[in-house]
């Protein structure tokens, strides 16, 4: 009995002593509102009764305001859409880190990637791989880019007039196929075991898998993992990504390069130069594996979407399709294949407009997690205590009324006329991150996007039956439609 006795001691002493460590946390509950969910569960029973959470938290937004407090499991999350408080958070010292919420499924995946370390780790990795998005290298990136879009644009000939057809997955491998190359050497290009779309179905089902260990903390414990069959489906995706960047790293690592036959931009291409630092003994060689997966991993989907997304708008506004056209055939004079520079971008102002309009409506990557490893106190006058994860909202920011005006649900390229630009707030438009944190393959992904709709939009002319308000979307890692949009393709002349 006395010993029962002092176990509930303990335990009840333990639990005051749980309580009394995250005291902040609880004060911070007084002074930002939110909901609060359930204890150690916080919002995840939501998530799970409702896998629209794009609809939930707009409707957190509605009634919390702007800037809200919400739990995931039992870690503090402060969700915000509001650019001050952006601002505030990817320009402290003391918010580079990513989330421990969003890092430690990552790594699973990834392994010590970029993406996923923090702190100096984080610093010395980003300097050591910056020079692979250099501008040089993208610039040799063109021939490729200019290529695989050609064999897509062969691809999309064959669903001319066959009316309303599901595209997403073509503009995916397509992107796979692209950022493979880029990342790996494009000696790939005819390797059926990596062309033959398999890889990119396991990539997919990582994605999921992650999202699902991000939301529900819990299932990152292998048991609970391996009882809800989410541990069975990394296990067979990873085993299968891995072997295939085994054989080709294996087949690079026996290459010993001749540099004076290559060009600077080919040896820094994200493969060439982590084999460099492993060699150099900077790298271990799951550095090597992990810096690859990231960069395919972080590129192809993400640029898909946007390419898709982009179309689908412009079916929907046919005004808007039409400009766009008129200002591609001054530029690009005759249908069929043609070669797209990087002074032929610089022509395309209105499409630029497009594609930003489009980042700002659809964007990619809907939400940043950041972790607070310092007290910070925003510019509100709110003390966020060291601990708390803030949560970037970049789909709802990019929507805030206060800042895009009563038409902010609108798709208008004209919001990304100069004029209107200057008098925004700098933190309101962020679909690749800003700050010192911000996304290395930006004009990597600018430039292969931008190819692929001048190609596509000077060749076809673009048609869809859905509405644009009947737009709705699921939660993930990467931004979903709850209903994929079809699209009907036509011949330009």
């Amino acid at each position: 009995m006395y010993s029962l006795h002092l176990w509930i001691a303990v335990g009840i002493l333990a639990w005051i002593y749980f309580l009394w460590s995250r005291r902040r946390f609880y004060l911070l509950m007084l002074r930002v509102k939110g909901p609060v969910g359930y204890p150690f569960l916080g919002v995840a029973v939501e998530y799970l009764r409702n896998k629209h959470n794009m609809e939930q938290r707009s409707k957190q937004f509605q009634e919390y305001g702007p800037t809200n407090l919400t739990w995931i499991g039992s870690v503090p999350v402060l969700v915000t859409c509001e650019p001050n408080v952006v601002q505030d958070v990817l320009t402290s010292p003391h918010c580079l880190d990513k989330s421990k919420i969003a890092c430690n499924p990552l790594r699973l995946i990834c392994g010590p990637a970029t993406f996923a370390l923090n702190g100096s780790h984080w610093v010395e990795r980003r300097k050591q791989m910056n020079p692979s998005f250099r501008h040089n290298v993208l610039m040799s990136f063109l021939p490729l880019f200019n290529e695989e879009t050609k064999s897509l644009i062969s691809l999309l000939e064959t669903f001319v007039g066959q009316g309303e057809k599901k595209l997403l997955p073509e503009f995916i491998n397509w992107s796979f196929r692209t950022s493979i190359q880029s990342t790996m050497g494009s000696d790939l290009k005819d390797n059926p075991s990596i062309m033959n779309g398999a890889i990119v179905k396991k990539i997919s089902n990582l994605i999921e898998v992650t999202y699902h260990l991000i939301t529900f903390p819990w299932l990152q414990n292998r048991a609970i993992s391996t009882l809800f069959g989410f541990e069975k489906r990394k296990s067979e995706a990873m085993i299968h990504l891995n072997a295939s960047l085994q054989s080709i790293l294996q087949e690079k690592l026996k290459t010993q390069a001749d540099e004076s036959k290559e060009s600077l931009a080919s040896r820094n291409i994200v493969i060439n130069r982590a084999i460099d630092f492993l060699r150099s003994g900077d790298f271990s060689y799951e550095d090597v594996k992990s810096e690859c997966i990231l960069t395919i991993v972080a590129g192809f989907e993400t640029s898909a979407i946007t390419v898709f997304n982009t179309l689908i708008l412009l079916a929907m506004f046919p005004e808007y399709q039409d400009t766009a056209f008129e200002e591609l055939k001054d530029v690009f004079p005759n249908v069929g294949d043609f070669e797209v520079s990087y002074d032929d971008l610089q022509k395309l102002v209105y499409m630029d407009r497009v594609l930003n309009e489009s980042l700002r409506l659809l964007p990619p990557l809907p939400l940043i997690p950041r972790e607070v490893t310092e007290d910070l106190k925003l510019s509100n006058g709110i003390l966020i205590p060291k601990g708390v994860t803030v949560a970037i909202d970049i789909f709802h920011t990019h929507r805030n009324k206060d800042f895009w005006g009563l038409e902010a649900d609108t798709f208008n390229p004209d919001n990304f006329l100069p004029e209107h630009i200057q008098e925004r707030h700098p933190y309101v438009f962020i679909p690749f991150n800003r700050g010192k944190r911000n996304c290395a393959g930006r004009k990597y992904a600018e430039i292969s996007i931008k190819i692929a709709l001048a190609k596509i939009l000077r060749n076809f002319r673009l048609s869809t039956s859905f509405r644009f308000e009947d737009l709705s979307f699921v939660d993930n890692i990467v931004l979903e439609f709850k209903e994929q949009p079809l699209l009907e393709l036509q011949h330009r002349r």
